[in-house]
């Protein structure tokens, strides 16, 4: 488990199936800008059973708070040998804009930069989701350009925001000059 100052990152358990499949559903906890894509229980349950949401190309944690309810989750994959890209989505509309995805960013970049053999990690944003271009940049991303159409978005082709960060930024930042710390 990641602790944070005010949300936790855990490992998905059994238990957290079904509340969690029933929001990754929802096209209205998925919000405007996160795809819909609707998946059967059982092929969810099947793919944890399997994998538990953690392989080595791609992995899941759950955002809680203190006490353990569910906010939201937070995943890496692949993109290239050393590159990893987040997604991330928080449940509860009234629970955004309250710096919980920013801490969760946080977490996770320094967790993957001090556990995994990783040079970059990049956030891809649609262009007007400004919610998401705040926790990028809070959580010290560099924006470097827009790609172009990359992501088919409520019936057509959007482009993103592309934000990274290079590990060697990352390790330079003094502890009390973190993004968090701010």
């Amino acid at each position: 488990m990641l602790k944070g100052e005010n949300v936790r990152l855990r490992l998905v358990k059994e238990s957290d199936l079904t509340d969690l499949c029933e929001k990754w559903n929802d096209p209205q906890v998925r919000g405007e800008w996160y795809p819909v894509a609707f998946v059967p229980e059982s092929i969810f349950r099947d793919t944890y059973a399997k994998t538990g949401f953690w392989t080595d190309d791609s992995q899941r944690m759950l955002i809680t708070d203190h006490r353990d309810n569910m906010l939201g989750i937070i995943h890496c994959k692949t993109s290239f040998a050393d590159c990893v890209e987040l997604s991330y989505i928080l449940f509860d509309t009234n629970k955004r804009k309250k710096g919980y995805m920013t801490e969760a960013v946080i977490l996770f970049v320094d967790y993957l930069f001090n556990n995994r053999r990783l040079n970059r990690i990049q956030i891809c944003v649609p262009l007007n989701n400004d919610a998401s271009i705040r926790v990028a940049e809070k959580a010290g991303f560099i924006h470097e350009g827009i790609a172009r159409g990359a992501l088919f978005l409520n019936g057509e082709d959007v482009d993103l925001h592309v934000y990274s960060i290079l590990k060697k930024e990352w390790v330079v930042m003094p502890v009390g000059e973190r993004p968090s710390d701010n």
